[in-house]
């Protein structure tokens, strides 16, 4: 009986390990660990959540806000900054 549990336990940790860094296999263009931990200290909160349509955001003075849309306009800014220098 010992051993039984020994051997359930050592499949489901094996089993429920991911030895990837995305954060969610559900969708492959999930953020990964990282960009989601760089999101989260860029906007200072420590909790993110992720909706049904897959769209990460985060509760600031009972309003919601999308977690990425930084990046987005950090691209934006570029794109402008390429364009003005070309």
């Amino acid at each position: 009986m010992r051993y039984l549990f020994l051997i359930i336990l050592l499949i489901t940790t094996f089993a429920c390990s991911n030895h990837e860094s995305k954060v969610s296999l559900s969708n492959p263009e999930e953020p990964t660990r990282e960009k989601l931990r760089d999101a989260m200290r860029f906007h200072g909160i420590l909790i993110a959540k992720q909706d049904e349509n897959h769209e990460w955001y985060f509760m600031r003075e009972g309003k919601r806000c999308p977690l990425f849309a930084y990046l987005k306009k950090q691209r934006n800014k570029q794109s402008n900054a390429s364009e003005n220098n070309s």
